[in-house]
């Protein structure tokens, strides 16, 4: 193995602690769960949307799902290169970077509407939410905060355990 290019003495030898391999698999569980059901609505399925939404009838959120598709399988590979052995023939510091970049942007992405959820729940906030204000607040962005967790769970992992 080449001077940085690989994960260090640890990630070589394929050695995690449970911990790490946990993070990174849930990680890969969470985007791989997300790419299916950005693909359920892109072929038109409708549960879990709010009522009288289809993709198949919005063409910027049809645009959306097939973008976010391939980008959370992306994801889901990113998250198991974190534990796996093969995981080490990238550069720490690429995996790293994107492990961070996306648990960064998945918390950014989440925590406007996460502090939205915590006003309305402290009754800060009382105005009525519409059924799609409801979906994106209780279901949609806290799934967002969850995914940025988990990859900042499994970067902070992969980096304590490639030091070498």
């Amino acid at each position: 193995m080449t001077e940085g290019a690989g994960n260090g003495a640890g990630a070589a030898s394929g050695a995690r602690t449970w911990q790490a391999r946990w993070a990174g698999y849930a990680a890969c569980a969470w985007a791989l769960a997300f790419a299916a059901v950005h693909l359920y609505w892109g072929l038109g399925g409708t549960v879990g949307l709010p009522p009288g939404l289809s993709l198949i009838d919005n063409t910027p959120l049809f645009v959306i799902d097939l973008v976010a598709i391939p980008l959370c399988l992306a994801a889901a590979a990113l998250a198991l290169a974190l534990v796996r052995p093969w995981g080490g023939r990238f550069p720490r510091w690429l995996l790293l970077g994107a492990a961070w970049g996306a648990a960064a942007l998945f918390v950014v992405h989440s925590l406007p509407t996460v502090i939205d959820a915590a006003t309305l729940a402290l009754g800060r906030r009382t105005q009525d939410l519409t059924a799609e204000a409801r979906f994106s607040l209780f279901l949609y962005e806290p799934w967002f905060l969850v995914g940025g967790v988990l990859f900042g769970a499994a970067a902070w992992h992969h980096m304590r355990e490639s030091r070498g």
